[in-house]
């Protein structure tokens, strides 16, 4: 009789202390219990390290390793991924939480409808006044459905009617990470979990979406998924340049690949107006932004977030 569990949880931590504590409990009450978590930690120099060690001491299913040096999220998920024995593979962040019945209505989703890659929808929230939301809201998340490398791409460009699909946090069948040989990109700081998740869709697969947001995913200032400068884009363009060479695509997909280029040369503009402001420039950056009229509506985003968080905090009293 196999002692390999189910579902094999796999967690990256760069300093994640702060939440850490509650991303793990929420692990452990699922209703689900045939799991284990494989936590790697990246060099951090806070108290994570000591934090998920007490977890390993209260629960046999929690194995730690920590990393001598920091090489990334992408390093230390690939690291978890040759540690993990379950039948499915689990992705989850040190600094996010999940609803009790989590893994079990994912493997239900998978069984149900022959899947294998499941996601369910983002609850996104934070330690502020705003109200946790669906990331896929109205018809993207009121029902199941597939989702394709093709929708997954097109979520990523710039004004998408889609949120980025690249967020979500799949369940993926083990023996399919083996037999694409698919591993986490090293060279990426953000945006690994999307290319991760591309290079398994691109290989004929299609992922399951579960309409329920039972992913609790965190919306904090020191996240770096909320912080893409200059270098993020031009690592960005250059795993997109990987990415191209080493699977197939369509005519569909590479359209589609071309326009998220366009995105991101319009984000690197969008960074040089940013930089000139904050240079004390504010000439030669409202220079740059007449010549780049594609970049007109992220300028007007911060203005329209501030007002957002107000209404937020006064709804909240």
């Amino acid at each position: 009789m196999s002692t390999s569990p189910l579902v094999s949880v796999i967690m990256a931590n760069f300093n994640g202390a702060r939440y850490l504590r509650a991303a793990i409990d929420s692990l452990r009450k699922q209703t689900m219990s045939d799991w284990e978590l494989i936590f790697v930690d990246d060099a951090s120099t806070d108290g994570s390290v000591p934090i998920a060690q007490a977890a390993a001491n209260a629960d046999p299913r929690v194995t730690i390793t920590a990393q001598r040096e920091n090489r990334g999220p992408g390093a230390a998920r690939n690291a978890a991924l040759e540690m993990a024995r379950g039948e499915w593979i689990a992705i989850f962040d040190s600094d996010d939480m999940m609803a009790p019945q989590r893994l079990e209505t994912l493997l239900n989703r998978a069984a149900r409808d022959q899947a294998a890659i499941v996601a369910d929808n983002l609850l996104l929230f934070s330690d502020t006044a705003q109200k946790p939301r669906p990331h896929l809201r109205n018809a993207l998340g009121v029902s199941p459905r597939w989702i394709s490398l093709a929708d997954l791409i097109e979520s990523d460009c710039l004004y998408s009617r889609t949120p980025n699909l690249g967020y979500l946090k799949p369940m993926i069948k083990a023996n399919l990470i083996g037999q694409f040989r698919v591993r986490y990109d090293e060279q990426l700081r953000i945006g690994e979990d999307s290319y991760f998740l591309a290079s398994l869709l691109a290989n004929g697969q299609r992922l399951r979406f579960e309409p329920t947001p039972l992913y609790h995913y965190r919306k904090h200032p020191s996240s770096i998924s909320h912080r893409m400068k200059a270098d993020h884009i031009y690592a960005l363009m250059d795993a997109d340049d990987r990415f191209r060479k080493q699977v197939p695509l369509n005519d569909r997909e590479t359209r589609l690949l071309d326009r998220r280029r366009q995105s991101l040369d319009a984000l690197l503009d969008y960074d040089r107006v940013v930089h000139a402001i904050k240079q004390g420039e504010p000439g030669r950056g409202a220079g740059l932004a007449m010549r780049n009229p594609r970049i007109w509506p992220l300028l007007t985003r911060p203005i329209a977030a501030r007002l957002k968080r107000m209404r937020e905090a006064l709804e909240a009293l």
